[in-house]
């Protein structure tokens, strides 16, 4: 029997990149997934990644931006209606903007910070909150992904590093928290720099800067693969995991050091 099976996770934003590998692992591990995706234009991608999945588990896909007040309410009443429970969440969905902060205008300022944190910070507890009614009682999971930007940042990065450190934070006060009362364990996966897409088509200078860091990676001189990331968080989604509680797990080769 799949290690997952019955179990019914919410991977939000995993129409693409590492949220859909997220999606594949944990379907292959035998759990009914909900893809979520923000907007309609991103509606092909997550039928791409639906269409993607393996094995008899179920599968849905739910429109709902995470950045909005009312987005994580929208997918975890779907989710519901759906299976009627939930026993994994991954709080994946996030932006990272650059920004120059003594150049930047003050326009400019505000719409990155409202725009990183009203969908990494807010979007992140709004969605937890929602979650909490429905979680199953026991061996339950909150898995928060999180970066190792928090902690070894890139240049111009102050305000998605920042709502990362923010995601941390949460993980410290939820794994104390919640778990007596809902059944659950709480951690943080940390990835460094993934091999996906986004990084990919990065402009140059962006992706000079990052491989330099893949560069000095003490195990090997690479990107993480987005199913290196996947693994771990799976991992965690396990029985056997159960007494793994406020970790910050770095997916790095060693680049980040806890």
């Amino acid at each position: 029997m799949p290690s997952l099976d019955g179990k019914v996770a919410i991977v939000s934003g995993s129409s693409s990149g590492i949220g859909a590998v997220i999606v594949r692992e944990l379907s292959r591990r035998g759990a009914q997934v909900v893809i979520n995706y923000p907007f309609e234009a991103e509606k092909r991608n997550a039928e791409e990644v639906l269409k993607t999945l393996g094995g008899a588990a179920k599968a849905i896909m739910v429109e709902a931006d995470l950045s909005t007040p009312s987005g994580p309410s929208k997918l975890v009443d779907a989710a519901v209606a759906e299976f009627g429970t939930i026993d994994i969440l991954v709080n994946n969905a996030g932006i990272g903007v650059p920004i120059i902060l003594q150049d930047a205008t003050d326009e400019l300022f505000h719409r990155i910070w409202d725009s990183v944190m009203n969908l990494n910070g807010r979007g992140t507890i709004l969605l937890t909150r929602a979650v909490l009614k429905h979680l199953a009682p026991k061996n339950s999971r909150i898995i928060n992904i999180s970066s190792a930007t928090s902690r070894n940042p890139e240049p111009n990065m102050s305000i998605y590093a920042g709502s990362k450190g923010m995601i941390e934070s949460f993980t410290r006060c939820w794994a104390k928290d919640l778990p007596r009362q809902y059944g659950c364990t709480v951690n943080t996966v940390a990835p460094g720099p993934v091999d996906t897409e986004l990084l990919r088509s990065a402009p140059p200078h962006v992706l000079a800067t990052v491989m330099q860091t893949c560069n000095s990676t003490p195990v090997a001189p690479r990107l993480a693969s987005p199913l290196e990331v996947a693994w771990t968080v799976a991992m965690l989604c396990e029985e056997q995991a159960g007494w793994l509680n406020g970790l910050y797990i770095p997916v790095a080769g060693g680049s980040t050091m806890t």
